[in-house]
């Protein structure tokens, strides 16, 4: 029962940064400097962090900000793409690293809920993958399955990962439109 109400919470939270006048993540717009990115999310409802902000410039952001409530069983971790000139360009949420043994069962329930909550949110993908095999990940971190648009402008990507022995499911929000890649 607390598992999901804690889902639908974050699920609420996402449903609400999808209205047009939300930020790409809580607050977050894109072409926010770093220094207003850490602002915001100092002051944020859905992220904690455990790390002092005074240790933030020598140690940046990326997987310093956790969301505080778990997305489709996983807890999640932030990280950002800057431009050239220092302003935001995307968002990653990374779930927590499991058992690569864990690939076919947890993380796959999870890329399923994920799905399913990201449709609610943005409505049918434009590109809607199978779930990748372990085999598919010859060389690669991460997978791309799936892609929703957020307006004429933006694309949210999910997909999972595998690094040595552990694997993780990461959704991208980013600020152009990406169209899939259609294959015969």
């Amino acid at each position: 029962m607390i598992h999901h109400l804690l889902t639908t919470c974050f699920a609420i939270a996402l449903l609400a940064c999808n209205s047009l006048d939300a930020g790409v993540y809580g607050t977050l717009e894109f072409g926010d400097s770093r220094d207003t990115v850490t602002r915001k999310l100092d002051k944020s409802e859905l992220v904690t962090s455990s790390l002092n902000k005074t240790f933030f410039g020598r140690t940046g952001i990326n997987g310093i900000f956790k969301c505080k409530n778990k997305l489709a069983g996983l807890n999640y971790h932030l990280y950002f793409g800057w431009t050239n000139t220092g302003k935001l360009k995307e968002i990653t949420l990374r779930s927590e690293e499991i058992s690569k043994s864990q690939y076919q069962t947890t993380l796959l329930e999870s890329w399923k809920k994920a799905n399913a909550l990201l449709t609610q949110a943005y409505q049918a993908p434009a590109q809607d993958g199978k779930y990748p095999t372990q085999a598919d990940f010859q060389g690669r971190d991460i997978l791309i399955s799936h892609i929703w648009h957020k307006g004429s402008d933006q694309s949210i990507l999910m997909g999972p990962g595998i690094i040595k022995n552990k694997c993780f499911l990461a959704i991208r929000f980013v600020d152009h439109r990406i169209e899939p890649i259609r294959t015969p």
